[in-house]
This record gives C-alpha cells, structure tokens and sequence, in this order.
C-alpha cells in the first residue's frame, strides 16, 4: 500500500495536504493503516526536504481531528446511528458490550491504548462518544498517544528517504525492518505506561 499512496501523492506542493485529508478519513473508517499514511508522509518531507518535525505536527492535527471527528459522530449520532443495520455489521452487539466494560473495568486508559488497535480504534472512540465520555479526557489522552506513534513513524519515513532515496526496492526492505522495531518501542511504551497508571491507581488503596 506504501507504493501507490507514495507514487499517487508524490511531486505535488500539496501533497502533505493531501495525506492530512486520507488521515482524517482514516478517523471514520477509511481502511488506509494510519502507520503506512505517516511513513509516506515522511518520505515526501525527505523528498521535499522538508522537516519531519513540522511534517510531524501537521499530520498530528490531522490525527486528532479525525479521532475528534468519530468521537463527535457517536456524541451526536450515537444511539440512532449504532441501531442502524450497517452500522450492526460494523460493530455487533457483543463488541460494543466489550468495549462498554473495558470503558467500566480501566476508563479513560482505554482511550490510550485505542490509539494503538487499528480495528478497535474507531468503533470504541465512537462508543466513547455515544456513551457521553468527557471530551476534554478523551482529546487530552488521544493526544498523548499520538505523540508516540506520529513523530516516530514520520521519523522512520523520513530516514528511509534519506538514506535510501527513490530505491523503492531497498525503501520496502528498510521498511520492513524499521516499522517492526518502531511497533515494537511504541507496544513497550505503552505497556510502560499501562502498567504505571494501574500501579498509580491502585496504591492509594492500600494505604
């Protein structure tokens, strides 16, 4: 998928802007991986020689604004929009039971660790979003996760580009390779954090 998004969006003065707007889509459901949009991303900024720190913030405002977008659909859309037929081959009754009690079992983590869960993503931050969750929580901790996976896959985007140039053979090895190991840093920092919040929790009652 890196290939065409690369070759359809590459050589054109916008086309940042470009993969800002396929991000936000990505926040409703358009089945494009986020990772693959953001490393592409960072190949152009390469190309272009252009930033990848400023290529960072532009592609996370367009991640927050697409997950801002899907949370808003089940804020004000919510109940009618879950009881329609489609939207029941989308997200079955047993999977918004699932998310209902993860939201009851460990709250607003579950909006960190969404970010991280592709096919989870969308579905629970409409959920969220139906069920009345605080939108600032929501915003504030959607914000934090993107902090870890925006700027490290631009990053890995942008040092392909610069190391290997147009070589789109050698790109996708390179690929292969940084994006485990940037999935894998993320996954431990998240773990990291995960476990930190349930100790943070749970030490005041022993006391």
């Amino acid at each position: 998928m890196l290939e065409p998004l690369f070759e359809y969006f590459h050589g054109s003065p916008l086309a940042l802007f470009g993969l800002l707007g396929v991000l936000i889509l990505c926040g409703v459901g358009l089945p494009i991986p986020e990772d693959i949009i953001l490393i592409t991303a960072g190949l152009i900024a390469g190309e272009s020689h252009l930033s990848w720190v400023h290529t960072s913030v532009l592609m996370y405002f367009g991640i927050i604004a697409g997950d801002s977008l899907v949370f808003g659909i089940g804020r004000h859309f919510g109940c009618r929009l879950l009881e329609q037929r489609w939207a029941h081959r989308m997200l079955s009754g047993e999977k918004r039971d699932r998310i209902r009690r993860m939201f009851e079992r460990y709250g607003i983590t579950v909006f960190f660790v969404a970010r991280f869960l592709p096919g989870l993503r969308a579905p629970i931050y409409c959920t969220a979003g139906a069920m009345r969750a605080s939108y600032g929580k929501f915003v504030l901790i959607d914000s934090l996760a993107a902090l870890i996976s925006v700027p490290a896959f631009v990053w890995l985007g942008h040092w392909i580009w610069t190391r290997f140039g147009d070589d789109l053979a050698r790109v996708s090895g390179a690929l292969s390779r940084g994006h485990s190991l940037t999935l894998v840093v993320a996954a431990v920092c998240v773990a990291a954090l995960i476990g930190f919040t349930c100790f943070a929790l749970r030490k005041p009652e022993r006391a």
